[in-house]
C-alpha cells in the first residue's frame, strides 16, 4: 500500500478535512460522484465515532493497493486507542453498506477499522499518477482556517529545522578553521571545544560545567591569566591576553592570543562566552629574537596581516553565533505570540461554533494572527539574507535614484497621509544598491507611520570634515564620509531609548496603535553596518526624531 495522506483526528474541524480529503481523493482515482460520496461518508461516520475525547489518540491514513492482476483499491485505515464497542454498531452498519468492505482489527492497544472501495479503470493509475496525488495533498491550499493553522504549525516547524541545520554549519566552519574555538558558560566552564582544541589538549569529550578554560593555560602564566579574567567578568567586558599552553602529553609550550567574547541576553546579562586561541608562537620569536634583522620583519609584518585577518574572521564568526542566538529567541518567543493566538481563538471558534457572529469575529482574529506570522517570517529571513555575501555586491550607486524609487513605491501612502518628502541633491556613492533602497524605505517609512499630521520629512546630506570623522573611533580616520540627516515632524520618543530601536523586536510603541514587527530599525543598522558606516537617531516627544547616517565615499 502507498500512503497518500494522512490526518489526525482530535476535533469536529478534523472531520470535515476527513471528509473532503476523503472525496477529492476518490474524485483524483476517477470514481463517480456517487462512490465518491459514498465512500466520503462511511469514512466520516467512522471518524466521528472517533474525536470528541481529549485522552483518545485517534487518525485517519488514505491509501491506494494494488490487488492481483494490477487492480487497485482505495483504502481509508482508522486507528484509534479508544475500543470502539457497540456503542458504535449503528455507524459501523452504516459504513458497511456505503463501501464495498469494512474490517475491524483489534489489538491490545490500537483498534484499525479498515474501509476499501475498489477502483474502476485502475490500470490508469499507475505510479506516476500517484506520485502526482501525494504531490497535490502536500500543495493543497488550506480548506480552513483551522487547516491554515496546521500547515503554519509545519512552516514553524520548518523554520526550527532550519535554525538547526545553520547550527549544525556553523560548528562544521569551527571544525575546519585551523585555530582552537569554544564556549563557556557565565562562570567561564567549557560547553563545547572544537576538534582543534580537543586534539591539542588530548581531550575525547568536553564535559559541560567540568573544565574550566583557564586550566588549560600553563601554570607560569596561570594566576596572570587568572586575575585579569576576574576583572573581564566583574566588569562583563571582551577579555583578551597573550599566554603561553601546554599540550598534555608532551612538554613544549607555544604561545597564544586568547579571546573571550561576552554573549549576552536582552537584559545585559551575560549567559555565555565566544573564545578562540590563536597561534601567535612565530610572531613571539620574531619579536624576542630578530628584532633588527630586516627580513624578518618583513615576515613579521605578514604574520600582522594574517593575524588581522584571521581576528576578522573571528568576529564574523562570533557575529554569525550571535545571530543564530537571536533568530532562536525569535523562533521560541516572537513567532509563537501569533500562534498562540491562533490556538486560543481556535479553541474559541470550536465552542462558539453555532455563533455566527462570534465565530466571524473569531475567524478575523485568527487571520489577523496568521497574517502577522507570516510577516514576521518574511522580514526574520529579509534580515538573515543581509549576510548572505551573495547578495553583497559594491556598484556605483546614485542616491537620488535610490530615493526616487522609492518614493515610487510609497506613492499611495505619500498621497493617504498627505506627506511631504523634501530632499538636497544626493550623490553618487559606491554601494549594494538593494540594501541602500531597504535603508531608505525603511527611514521614510518610520517618518510617515509615527506622525498625528500630515508627515514632513527633510533630507540633508554633506560631506564630512575630517575632524568629525576622526571623533568616530569606528571610521577610518583619513576616510572620506558623507552626513545624510532624515529629519521629521513626527511622534518623538525619550531620548534614553535611541540605542534600543535598533535591536531586532525592540519596540517602544504597541503594535495595536503602529503597525510593524520590529525589525525595520535593526534592518537599518545592518545595512549600514554592512557599508563600514554608522547609524545614530536624536528626539524629543512631539519634537520629532532625525536619524543620522554617516557612509563612506570615494
Amino acid at each position: 500500500m502507498i500512503e497518500i495522506v494522512k490526518i489526525h483526528l482530535d476535533n469536529e474541524m478534523d472531520l470535515i478535512l476527513s471528509h473532503k480529503r476523503s472525496m477529492k481523493l476518490a474524485e483524483l482515482c476517477g470514481m463517480s460522484v456517487i462512490v465518491q460520496t459514498s465512500f466520503a461518508t462511511a469514512v466520516s461516520e467512522i471518524s466521528r465515532c472517533l474525536i470528541g475525547n481529549e485522552f483518545i489518540r485517534s487518525g485517519l491514513t488514505l491509501y491506494i493497493n494494488t490487488l492481483a492482476n494490477n487492480r487497485k483499491e482505495l483504502v481509508a485505515i482508522l486507528s484509534t486507542n479508544d475500543t470502539f464497542d457497540k456503542r458504535h454498531s449503528e455507524a459501523i452498519k452504516y459504513a458497511q453498506r456505503l463501501t464495498d468492505n469494512l474490517k475491524i482489527d483489534r489489538q491490545k492497544d490500537i483498534t484499525e477499522v479498515r474501509l476499501t472501495q475498489k477502483i474502476n479503470y485502475s490500470g490508469l493509475i499507475n505510479d506516476t499518477r500517484i506520485k502526482a496525488f501525494i504531490d497535490y495533498f502536500r500543495k493543497e491550499l488550506p480548506l480552513s482556517p483551522y487547516d491554515e493553522l496546521r500547515k503554519k504549525n509545519i512552516q514553524l516547524l520548518e523554520v526550527s529545522e532550519k535554525l538547526k541545520e545553520s547550527e549544525t554549519q556553523y560548528k562544521l566552519l569551527t571544525e575546519t578553521l585551523p585555530l582552537m574555538m569554544f564556549t563557556a558558560n557565565g562562570g567561564g566552564y567549557l560547553t563545547y571545544g572544537n576538534k582543534w582544541l580537543k586534539d591539542y589538549f588530548s581531550l575525547l569529550e568536553i564535559q559541560t560545567g567540568k573544565i574550566e578554560w583557564t586550566s588549560l593555560i600553563h601554570t607560569s602564566d596561570n594566576k596572570t591569566i587568572r586575575d585579569e579574567w576576574e576583572k573581564a567578568q566583574d566588569n562583563q567586558s571582551p577579555f583578551r591576553a597573550q599566554a603561553r599552553l601546554k599540550q598534555k602529553n608532551n612538554d613544549t609550550t607555544l604561545w597564544h592570543l586568547i579571546s573571550l567574547l561576552p554573549v549576552k541576553n536582552d537584559l545585559g546579562q551575560i549567559t555565555s562566552w565566544t573564545g578562540f586561541f590563536v597561534d601567535i608562537n612565530a610572531q613571539k620569536l620574531v619579536e624576542e629574537t630578530l628584532k633588527n634583522n630586516v627580513e624578518l620583519k618583513s615576515i613579521q609584518k605578514q604574520l600582522l596581516n594574517y593575524q588581522a585577518k584571521l581576528e576578522e574572521k573571528v568576529s564574523e564568526l562570533n557575529k554569525s553565533n550571535h545571530d543564530l542566538e537571536q533568530f532562536a529567541y525569535i523562533a521560541s518567543h516572537d513567532l509563537q505570540e501569533p500562534l498562540r493566538k491562533i490556538r486560543s481563538f481556535t479553541e474559541l471558534l470550536e465552542i462558539n461554533f453555532d455563533d455566527k457572529e462570534r465565530a466571524k469575529k473569531y475567524m478575523q482574529k485568527i487571520d489577523s494572527a496568521s497574517e502577522r506570522m507570516s510577516t514576521l517570517i518574511r522580514d526574520v529571513l529579509n534580515y538573515s539574507r543581509l549576510s548572505q555575501s551573495a547578495t553583497n555586491i559594491f556598484k556605483e550607486t546614485h542616491l537620488h535614484k535610490v530615493l526616487e524609487h522609492v518614493k515610487l513605491d510609497m506613492e499611495l501612502i505619500i498621497e493617504e497621509k498627505q506627506a511631504s518628502i523634501q530632499s538636497e541633491t544626493l550623490p553618487v556613492i559606491n554601494g549594494i544598491e538593494q540594501q541602500l533602497y531597504q535603508l531608505f524605505y525603511n527611514l521614510i517609512n518610520n517618518a510617515i507611520k509615527f506622525s498625528v499630521e500630515k508627515p514632513v520629512l527633510k533630507i540633508s546630506c554633506r560631506k564630512l570634515p575630517l575632524s568629525e570623522v576622526q571623533q568616530h573611533a569606528e571610521l577610518t580616520p583619513t576616510g572620506k564620509y558623507i552626513e545624510l540627516v532624515f529629519k521629521d515632524n513626527g511622534i518623538g520618543f525619550e531620548q534614553a531609548h535611541a540605542k534600543q530601536i535598533f535591536t531586532i523586536f525592540k519596540r517602544l510603541h504597541s503594535k495595536d496603535k503602529y503597525e510593524g514587527t520590529g525589525i525595520g530599525l535593526a534592518l537599518c543598522k545592518k545595512i549600514v553596518d554592512n557599508h563600514h558606516g554608522l547609524i545614530s537617531v536624536s528626539s524629543q516627544p512631539g519634537a520629532g526624531t532625525s536619524f543620522c547616517v554617516i557612509l563612506p565615499v570615494d
